[in-house]
């Protein structure tokens, strides 16, 4: 579990290091990742210690590695990026976090965190819903040079093992050539995952805890599902596998004994009216009665009808298309309203001064549909929630994690 309430932590920084390049600014051609990795497996970083300093006032600071280029529909009205999508999942229902968008691999993230921790920045937790760190195990078991059959049995028994070896490959390189030809993974995906660890690792040192999705469907690998999150290995990462809406675990998706729980990735898409703008409707797609999302409403209008079903009504008059009403109607002595439209309460009200007749204020709702073949002439109505769609993925469960571990209105230790 996360600590219910911690200062944000700075370094002190040793005068004497050898090493003060882990600025951006030296030898652009070296990655950053490189430059962090040789600095964390230094001994300098070994005697770096917390010095309590850095106060960041009463929100807490979040950085978000994810991919904010990939767009797609979360309804055909709204379009998003995975990293959008999970930063407001972040940010709703709370207006004591603030988020640092970090828009780029996870590997290159960590490495960057560090970076400004290093500089004295407050962080008070890392999260990221990119995927891409499981194995299966079988590849595990190929790891060690005697074959040993690792499985999910007695994979806690193989921990430390397993995390010598990552920190092993992170700093070190592989054991050796014919080490690395006889294991079922690709060199360079083991090579970064391996990095990711030691990243999560050193930022453990920092009191920086790291959050993470255990994974969703994938590719076997020799007809084996991947389900051991190599990066659930660090004491220092909270790892989440994913539960439909019932609390059961999804089949397919993957967890071990190494991972942190089990948590919701199921969700059904709630569309609502917008409280004040009736023209708009909000969605939430987590099921925390926080809207996420709003947009402008294009198609019909879901309500209740008098036996309590829900049933729709056609899409508000567009504002061009209203304003083109008024404009004809000021110019027809008789006001001949016989078309099928759906009004704003507060279009009804413009139509009906413009008309010169009196509106029953007791019969008014937020929308009148005018000449419904349903409900006749005049029928007043109030916009209803309803179902649009599921989201389905564990990217949802590390915003959902840290507001939870996180108490609301952060408390600053003195």
């Amino acid at each position: 579990m996360l600590p219910k309430s911690k200062p944000c932590v700075a370094i002190a920084l040793l005068i004497n290091m050898v090493s003060a390049a882990i600025s951006l600014a030296d030898s652009d051609h070296i990655q950053i990742e490189k430059k962090i990795i040789k600095y964390i497996g230094s001994k300098e970083f070994g005697t770096f210690r917390a010095d309590q300093r850095c106060h960041a006032g009463n929100k807490y600071l979040i950085y978000l590695i994810d991919n904010f280029d990939q767009d797609f529909n979360i309804v055909p009205e709204v379009r998003t990026s995975h990293g959008e999508m999970v930063e407001r999942l972040l940010r709703s229902g709370r207006n004591d976090i603030d988020v640092k968008v970090l828009d780029t691999a996870l590997g290159k993230g960590l490495a960057l965190v560090i970076n400004d921790l290093i500089d004295g920045a407050c962080v008070d937790a890392v999260i990221s819903s990119i995927p891409g760190s499981n194995y299966s195990y079988d590849q595990i078991s190929s790891f060690f040079p005697d074959r040993v059959r690792i499985t999910s049995e007695n994979i806690l028994y193989y921990r430390s093992a397993l995390r010598k070896l990552l920190r092993n490959i992170a700093f070190d390189g592989f054991p050796s050539d014919k080490w690395l030809e006889n294991v079922h993974a690709n060199s360079n995906k083991l090579r970064n995952d391996a990095r990711k660890f030691a990243f999560i690792e050193a930022l453990g040192q920092f009191s920086v805890p790291v959050i993470l999705p255990y994974g969703n469907l994938d590719t076997t690998t020799r007809g084996q599902t991947r389900s051991v999150n190599l990066l659930s290995l660090s004491s220092n990462a909270h790892v989440f596998s994913a539960l439909d809406q019932k609390g059961k675990r999804v089949p397919g998706y993957p967890y071990s004994p190494l991972g942190s729980g089990d948590e919701q990735a199921f969700y059904d898409v709630i569309e609502c009216p917008h409280p004040e703008d009736p023209l708009r409707a909000s969605l939430d797609i987590n099921d925390d009665g926080h809207f996420e999302y709003t947009f402008v409403r294009s198609g019909n209008i879901p309500y209740q009808d008098d036996h309590g079903k829900l049933s729709f009504a056609p899409p508000v008059l567009s504002r061009d298309a209203f304003k083109n009403l008024m404009a004809r109607l000021r110019n027809d002595t008789h006001c001949r309203l016989d078309e099928e439209i759906v009004l704003t309460a507060g279009q009804y009200r413009q139509v009906a001064s413009a008309c010169s007749f009196s509106v029953d204020t007791t019969k008014l709702k937020s929308y009148v549909w005018l000449n419904s073949p349903k409900h006749g002439r005049f029928f007043s109505f109030e916009a209803h929630c309803r179902e649009r769609g599921e989201i389905i993925g564990t990217s949802v469960i590390p915003p959902n994690k840290i507001k939870e571990l996180l108490p609301p209105q952060k408390t600053i230790s003195r």
